[in-house]
């Protein structure tokens, strides 16, 4: 787990998959069912996921009134998606 803004957090993977899914199945080309999943949902939490990952920045409270504390829209927008989405868990 990773703490972000003082809490602990985690990504349920198997919550990525159940909102993904369009609950179809389809014949792959081996012949094998396989469930589809709604692309653009997918590549929408890839996006915040990735968003999340590589923009946060911990906060160094001892640096007083140095300490920014301003994260990017799209840093609040992904990370919001994701909590909404119940794909980002708080611990």
């Amino acid at each position: 787990m990773v703490e972000i803004l003082g809490k602990y957090y985690y990504v349920d993977i198997d919550s990525i998959t159940e909102k993904c899914k369009t609950n179809e199945t389809v014949i792959d080309e081996d012949g094998t069912q396989a469930t589809e999943i709604n692309i653009f949902k997918y590549e929408i939490i890839k996006m915040c996921l990735e968003r999340i990952l590589s923009e946060y920045q911990e906060i160094d409270e001892q640096m007083g009134a140095f300490a920014t504390n301003e994260m990017s829209l799209s840093f609040k927008l992904a990370f919001n998606t994701l909590l909404k989405n119940e794909i980002l868990i708080e611990e």
